[in-house]
């Protein structure tokens, strides 16, 4: 073993959800981060002309630090109860928090 070479103490990460896209599992890393919850994207897919991404080979995983995991499944819980919930058609704006009221006749100035 080399002198300069120092042994780190390594993080274990551990996949809190797996998506189908990379643009996806970016939109969840945001929301995570956003949260303070540092997160991986690991790219799983295996693409083989012509086999469609839609058979299940297109995986892309969000992983946490392991330390983390629950904390961060249960801000997606939360998150994915409030945007089910949300009443379709309403004026409403969908945020990482939940639906936010928006009064549909405000127009912006600028």
């Amino acid at each position: 073993m080399n002198d300069e070479t120092k042994e780190t103490p390594r993080q274990d990460w551990s996949a809190v959800t797996s998506v189908g896209s990379e643009a996806e599992a970016t939109f969840i890393v945001g929301f995570l981060e956003g949260h303070g919850i540092p997160t991986r994207i690991v790219d799983k897919s295996f693409s083989q002309n012509p086999v469609p991404a839609e058979e299940g080979l297109a995986a892309v995983e969000v992983a946490v630090p392991t330390e983390r995991l629950e904390e961060a499944a249960a801000a997606l819980a939360k998150r994915e109860e409030a945007f089910s919930s949300a009443t379709e058609g309403e004026a409403t704006l969908m945020t990482d928090e939940g639906p936010a009221e928006i009064d549909p006749t405000e127009t912006g100035s600028n």
